[in-house]
């Protein structure tokens, strides 16, 4: 079974948009996150800054972009605006902190830990939506909540760490 590495570089939250008035929309990924390790039994940990004026739910998409291809790995939508952090949970839970868990590129519902060998460049992307629900069940697969959340998004934000897997 592959192992991680340190991670290459240190996390950093990042905010996408030029309203001052979001300047306190971020979210945070730990590098050392126990869900970034090759079979992780639990989702990763994520703390959200406060979303701008309007928001009705929120959203994240944890995207791992390796050299050849870009993955999927998790998918959580309709969160209620309340919603401050997501703590480790099972990978496979269908409601989260609230919100819905879509099907991954896996196949699988819930989340899935980079394995493949060499170097994973994971973002999270968080999103502001100015919905209270996307409309899509639980178990919506990845293009449909995608789609749905580009056509209903207010502001996003990201988080980028890079670990190599050997």
């Amino acid at each position: 079974m592959p192992t991680k590495s340190a991670p290459a570089v240190m996390l950093f939250s990042l905010l996408c948009g030029t309203s001052a008035s979001a300047a306190g929309f971020t979210v945070t990924l730990s590098p050392t996150d126990p869900a970034l390790r090759c079979g992780a039994g639990v989702t990763p940990t994520l703390s959200f800054g406060t979303p701008p004026s309007g928001t009705k739910a929120l959203a994240i998409i944890f995207w791992d972009q390796q050299p050849s291809k870009l993955t999927g790995r998790w998918i959580v939508y309709d969160l209620p605006l309340s919603t401050k952090a997501l703590a480790a949970g099972k990978v496979s839970l269908t409601a989260v902190a609230g919100g819905k868990a879509g099907v991954n590129e896996a196949g699988q519902q819930g989340y899935t830990a980079p394995c493949s060998a060499g170097r994973h460049d994971i973002y999270i992307d968080f999103y502001a939506l100015k919905v209270a629900s996307l409309g899509l069940p639980a178990g919506a697969p990845l293009q449909r909540v995608h789609a749905a959340i580009k056509a209903n998004k207010m502001l996003e934000a990201k988080a980028h760490v890079t670990l190599t897997i050997k």
